[in-house]
């Protein structure tokens, strides 16, 4: 993943955290895992960032 992709899922995450929206943070997380794999240490970082489980 490079960086600018990291920061744009990081962004969106943060903004669907704000907004409470489940729905996106659910879609982002299928996203990341279908391109990248669970493996991957960007995916995981990001999912951590998730402030609520979906």
């Amino acid at each position: 993943m490079s960086t600018r992709e990291y920061y744009d899922y990081k962004s969106a995450i943060e903004t669907a955290n704000s907004a409470r929206d489940k729905d996106a943070l659910k879609k982002i997380k299928l996203q990341l895992i279908s391109n990248y794999g669970l493996n991957d240490n960007d995916v995981q970082a990001l999912l951590k960032k998730f402030a609520y489980t979906v």
